[in-house]
């Protein structure tokens, strides 16, 4: 049996589509437009990459990394987002994403990567330790609008 073939490459505009459909899989809703314009920001923007990986020419899982800086922890890579297709896991895509990431950290001088992980998606932990990740804290994340603080500015 042969393996199926996966390319990974830099995202593009056109990829906006299948980016947002795979947020969508995920639970991030997001349109083909949102996406667009998401993509079109980040492209201008040195510390993120974006990838697709495309299985027999199509695209079948992104993933956004970025650099960061804390004033807490230094600078570091944190993969912002990886999502590959419902119907494909398991194909090795995943991994191929994160070593592809991994390797655009390594080009730009950062020795650590972060990743964060929903507590309910026990099947990405699995996954993440896998590849050598290990749990060093958890945490909540609280979310405000400021749509209304702005209204009143």
């Amino acid at each position: 049996m042969t393996e199926p073939r996966i390319a990974i490459r830099s995202a593009q505009r056109d990829d906006a589509p299948a980016i947002a459909e795979l947020a969508t899989q995920l639970g991030y809703p997001m349109t083909a437009e949102e996406a667009a314009a998401r993509f079109a920001q980040l492209a201008r923007m040195p510390d993120h990459c974006v990838l697709v990986a495309e299985l027999e020419g199509q695209v079948a899982g992104w993933a956004h990394v970025e650099r960061r800086v804390n004033l807490e922890s230094g600078v570091r890579a944190e993969l912002m987002g990886l999502v590959v297709d419902s119907r494909v896991r398991r194909a090795g895509i995943g991994k191929r994403l994160v070593a592809a990431v991994e390797q655009w950290a390594v080009t730009a001088g950062l020795e650590t990567m972060v990743v964060r992980s929903n507590v309910i998606r026990e099947a990405a932990h699995a996954f993440y330790r896998q590849l050598g990740y290990e749990t060093v804290k958890s945490q909540r994340v609280f979310q405000k609008s400021m749509k209304h603080d702005a209204d009143r500015a």
